[in-house]
Formats: structure tokens, sequence, C-alpha cells
């Protein structure tokens, strides 16, 4: 007999209704006290679609609930009621519910629990079974549960004490509540992503990898590029012309120089012939052949 070390089967309630919500931490346990009939249910999805267009026979489906559970780990495309065009409403209905419980782990011949876990159920080594949040996965060890394995004697009576089996209902708060929700439709998601991939892998069992390779390298062909210069190769080249500039200013200061120095030059001889002249009395015999000159020139 093998009795958890951790409190199981916790019934979340909503806050104002007091309804169970779900089950926290179910085990078969919980299955066994509380069965799935699934003959009551063929029954009424039966009566609700009798006498219209989507009747079905009970034997029809109970055939389709039997060949939703059987099918194997990545699905059966071929089960799917509505291929090829068909509207079967009340086979549908039973596809979705045989679907919920097939998604959570559950397989032909497990006994059902009347709600459906919010996660995937772990099966333990003696065909029991239990349904643990990723939140809980500190009680997993090494691959194996945290159980206590106690020795039955035969001799003795079993005595099992309920509230081992049987918790008091705990209130379940909204946030509690929506959080159980999201954790389930994340495990959803994964679990249909995976069976998507692989229903793309079935589909195409001839793609190769080297022709999708070869398209990406044509469309990265294709793409126009940008090109830039190097930020470097432009910093070198505002470098030169500026240095250039410098060069073509310089030279300019320089020939402006020489050209002031010349000019002083020549004021400074023509200054000191003056002198020379005038000191020499050569200034008035000049001036007087300027005057003859100017006369002769009128």
């Amino acid at each position: 007999m093998a009795r958890f070390s951790f409190t199981t089967n916790i019934e979340r309630r909503m806050p104002k209704t007091g309804e169970v919500a779900c089950i926290d931490r179910m085990t078969s346990d919980y299955a066994a006290a509380h069965p799935f009939n699934v003959d009551n249910f063929i029954e009424s999805v039966y009566q609700e679609f009798a006498g219209t267009e989507f009747e079905e026979p009970r034997e029809m489906l109970r055939r389709l609930w039997a060949d939703t559970l059987l099918m194997p780990a990545h699905g059966d495309p071929s089960v799917f009621p509505n291929k090829n065009g068909a509207r079967r409403a009340a086979a549908m209905k039973v596809w979705h519910k045989a679907g919920d419980y097939w998604r959570k782990g559950f397989r032909l011949g497990d006994t059902l629990p009347d709600i459906v876990p919010m996660t995937k159920i772990t099966r333990l080594d003696d065909n029991s079974w239990i349904a643990l949040f990723p939140k809980d996965a500190y009680l997993i060890e090494n691959g194996k549960l945290k159980i206590e394995k106690e020795e039955v004697n035969c001799e003795q009576p079993i005595i099992i004490e309920p509230s081992q089996h049987q918790n008091e209902p705990q209130q379940l708060d909204l946030f509690a509540f929506q959080q159980l929700q999201q954790d389930n439709e994340r495990l959803q998601e994964q679990i249909a992503q995976m069976d998507d991939g692989r229903c793309m892998m079935a589909d195409e069992p001839f793609a190769r990898p080297e022709g999708t390779l070869a398209n990406a390298r044509t469309i990265n062909q294709s793409l126009p590029r940008r090109q830039r210069k190097p930020r470097k190769q432009a910093v070198a080249l505002d470098g030169r012309t500026a240095e250039h500039t410098s060069d073509i200013n310089h030279q300019t200061s320089d020939i402006d120089r020489q050209n002031l120095l010349k000019a002083v030059g020549m004021v400074v001889a023509a200054t000191v012939a003056l002198l020379v002249i005038y000191e020499t009395g050569l200034l008035i015999p000049l001036g007087l052949i300027g005057l003859a000159t100017g006369g002769i020139l009128k």
C-alpha cells in the first residue's frame, strides 16, 4: 500500500457559489470514489440529437469514444468526426469530451474521474496515478514521487482514516483559481505545439532540409544591402582634408608676408633716396627739370 506524504485531492471551490471548481493533486483514489459514467454521457448525447439531422446510433458514439481514448500519443487524424467536410454535431460532442481525458493522459480501460484534471496525470508503479501542477514539482525527487510505503498485514483489519483520503473542502480564491487556469492553458498549448510539430513532420516525410537552406540563401542574396563606408576611413579622409587645407592656409599666409615685406622695403628705399637727394642739393634741379618737362608737355 502506498500512502502519500503530502495532501492530495484538495477541493477548490468557487468563492460565491461554493461549487467545486477543480481538484488539486487529484489521484486515482478520487476517480474511484467519483467515477465518470460514460454510458450516461453517451445516452445524453444521443437523446440531445435524436430526431435531428445529426442523430447517430449509440453504438457508433460508443465506438468513437473508444477510438479517441485509443489514439497514440501524437494523435490520429482519422478519428476526427468532421473530416472531409462532414458535419457530425453529436459525434463532435463525444469526441471533445473523450479528447479532454485523452489529453490528460487517460487511456481506454482507466477509471475516469467525473471532473477532468486540470493537468496531465503521472502514472505510478502500482498502476495508480496523480495529477500535479508545475508548482508542485518539488514533490518529485529523482523522478519518483515522495511516498511512504506501508506493509499490509492480511491478518489485521485495514483501518483507513478518512482524513487521509477525504480532505475537508477548501475555499478557492479567485486569484488561485485564475493561476490554475493559466497553468492549465500553458500546458495545453505546449501539448498542442508538440502535436502540431509531429503532424507537420508526418505530413511532409520527404521534406529536405537542404532545400530549405538553399531557399533561405537565395532570399538573403536577393535582398538589397546598404553599403556604408567605414567610419574609420571617413575619419581618415577628413583628417587628410584638414591637413591639406591647413597647408594651403600656411602657404597663403607666407605669400602675403613676403609681399608686405617687399612693399615696406620699397618705401624705405624711396625715403632714403629722397634724403640723399635733399642733402646733396639735387632736389632743386630735379624740380626745375620736372617743371620744364611739364611745360613742354602742355
